[in-house]
């Protein structure tokens, strides 16, 4: 196997407080993989601020040189600095950043561009912090995507991601009790580290060739190990009061290993009264080992009891540290966790408002007062009453975007379905969920009616999770999610948009699945999402048009901005630069120059 690594460090970002370890971390993780053998030193690339400032160019410029040049097959791209998360996507900050906008790396369009570079397995790991920017500046951040927008292969390849901290939270450095005063030790790159000098020998995997001494590493094994590790350290060092960090990790890869010990390390204390060396440990073949280890766990009748109190009996029920794994559907993290919140839970799963409109279509809202409501393609009228509402009339075509905006001046675009009413709801001025269900004089509305309670619990922690980054797929029964779709897309098709930002973070080919449940969809309302249609590359190159019957003609969910330059898709020019505008929502808000520009653009009819 040939390797190649980048190792990137930054100290020093703008007037963020500096780091201590962020480029010693980098060259650390560079010696090793010279050092072990992994990595031929003409491949391995230490880029640190120890030698002057860091720019995305020397970044991209290095990974140019990889994807251009021989050819590896595999890539590891290491940062340590500071990060943030805007609008629930990775974005490295480097030396100039924020004051300069464009001093940082886009994480997520990195990743997109990865899985076309050519380059087998890509391992993207990350120890910096993820949590929301402070201040305009930093929300101006505008992230580069670092790896080259040349599509080299035509199938997707594995890139598997490891963060030090889950979104929304910090990666810590701390002084090193074993060093001198004054000396600081990122913790996760530390038992990284660890980890991949072969440290631990349970978790290791021997070779499939039982004539191959070596034992294996891989990605799965590693970011279980770390997600139990890190807290355990903080534990026992116990700084539980000062660092709350849970590493995460997106795991696309089981056949690709990460690191190769030639002769791994006797366990701790295992050397026997005489002193002798202790017997090696029984060969495992690698494909025995990864079947030895735990699957997930389902807890079906708890999360479909048909009656009480669903999501509370699921977080009495629930076990720590174990996913929920809805059946065909997704895998969670555990609802104990406490980014999940249970108020928050009951409050989006709950139904609000009238389940019908006379025009069989139309808007609810709860959270915020309405403004303001218009469309191109459609008649739309506020009706009065405690609750925001908006009967919406004579579409012209299948379905048509509504601009809604609300008493703070922000606004948001949502698609007005036939037969469909649609329901958005707000928490501190996020908006934090849009479903859609059949209204109730609609034919579709039986079939829906049968299952609702069970769909309005799956929507509700699709969106609870999905404010944390943490709503995946279980991928590995994506067929079964595949055939579910053709009944579930008839029913929210919110379900389809969660699903599908979950395969393409999860799945080795997500844009073959997604694309089948955009054309189910198509098939069923005679529309797509703009989302649907971004993930699965039907818009590569071109721009949405009215007569596309697809909307909005920008991305639904606000982390699919950060993917636009990877897959070549700009915005109708009526609305360039809308992006700019985003404000921090799980669902794509705009402050008051968007919504002013998405009227202009709605009342000349450019887009629908």
């Amino acid at each position: 196997m040939i390797r190649a690594g980048i190792f990137v460090g930054v100290d020093r970002t703008g007037q963020l407080q500096q780091l201590h370890d962020a480029a010693s971390g980098a060259r650390r993780m560079h010696d090793w993989a010279i050092g072990a053998g992994m990595i031929d030193p003409g491949n391995a690339k230490l880029i640190t601020d120890a030698s002057g400032p860091v720019h995305p160019d020397h970044i991209y410029e290095a990974i140019g040189r990889i994807v251009n040049g021989p050819g590896v097959d595999q890539l590891i791209l290491y940062f340590a600095g500071h990060g943030v998360n805007i609008n629930r996507s990775e974005v490295w900050l480097l030396s100039d950043a924020p004051e300069r906008t464009s001093a940082a790396v886009n994480v997520r369009g990195s990743v997109d561009l990865a899985r076309y570079c050519g380059i087998p397995h890509v391992v993207v790991i990350s120890d910096a912090c993820r949590v929301a920017p402070e201040g305009i500046q930093a929300q101006n951040v505008v992230g580069q995507d670092v790896f080259p927008n040349n599509a080299a292969s035509d199938r997707s390849h594995p890139v598997d991601q490891l963060f030090a901290c889950r979104l929304g939270r910090t990666a810590a450095e701390i002084l090193d009790p074993g060093e001198a005063a004054g000396s600081y030790t990122a913790l996760y790159t530390e038992e990284l580290l660890h980890a991949l000098q072969g440290r631990y020998r349970e978790l290791l995997d021997a070779g499939a060739d039982a004539a191959d001494p070596a034992h294996y590493l891989y990605p799965r094994r590693l970011a279980r190990h770390l997600e139990a590790a890190i807290p355990r350290i903080v534990a026992e060092r116990k700084l539980i009061a000062r660092v709350n960090q849970v590493p995460d990790a997106i795991i696309t890869s089981d056949a690709l290993w990460l690191a190769r010990i030639e002769a791994p390390p006797a366990p701790a204390g295992a050397q026997d009264t005489q002193g002798a060396a202790p017997a090696p440990a029984p060969r495992v073949r690698r494909h025995q080992a990864r079947r030895a280890s735990p699957g997930p766990v389902t807890y079906t009748k708890s999360i479909l009891a048909p009656s009480g109190d669903r999501l509370a009996d699921i977080v009495a029920r629930h076990p720590p540290a174990r996913p929920v794994v809805l059946p065909g559907m997704a895998a969670m993290p555990g609802l104990h966790d406490p980014d999940l919140r249970l108020s928050v839970l009951k409050r989006i799963a709950a139904p609000f408002g009238p389940d019908r409109f006379e025009s069989q279509c139309g808007i609810k809202v709860r959270g915020i007062p309405v403004a303001l409501a218009m469309s191109a393609y459609a008649d739309v009228r506020r009706l009065e009453g405690p609750l925001p509402l908006i009967r919406v009339d004579a579409i012209d075509g299948p379905a048509a975007s509504v601009l809604l905006q609300f008493a703070d001046g922000t606004g948001t675009l949502v698609p007005a379905i036939r037969g469909y009413v649609a329901s958005l709801t707000f928490e501190e001025g996020e908006l934090v969920d849009l479903a859609w269900e059949p209204s109730t004089n609609h034919p579709r509305w039986d079939a829906y009616a049968a299952r609702k309670d069970e769909l309005r619990a799956l929507r509700a922690l699709a969106a609870s999770a999905s404010r944390n980054g943490r709503f995946r797929l279980d991928v590995s029964s994506a067929d079964t999610v595949g055939r579910d779709m053709r009944y579930m897309k008839s029913l929210d098709p919110a379900l389809a948009l969660y699903a599908a930002y979950a395969y393409h973070e999860a799945d080795l080919d997500p844009a073959e699945r997604i694309g089948r449940m955009s054309r189910l969809l198509c098939e069923d309302i005679d529309a797509s999402f703009f989302d649907l249609a971004l993930l699965s590359r039907q818009l590569r190159g071109r721009r949405v048009v009215p007569t596309d019957m697809i909307v909005p003609p920008v991305p639904l969910l606000s982390q699919g901005w950060t993917l636009l330059r990877a897959h070549g898709v700009k915005p109708h020019p009526a609305l360039e630069g809308l992006e700019s505008t985003v404000r921090q929502s799980l669902w794509s808000l705009y402050d008051p120059r968007g919504v002013d520009r998405i009227k202009q653009a709605l009342s000349t009819r450019e887009v629908r």
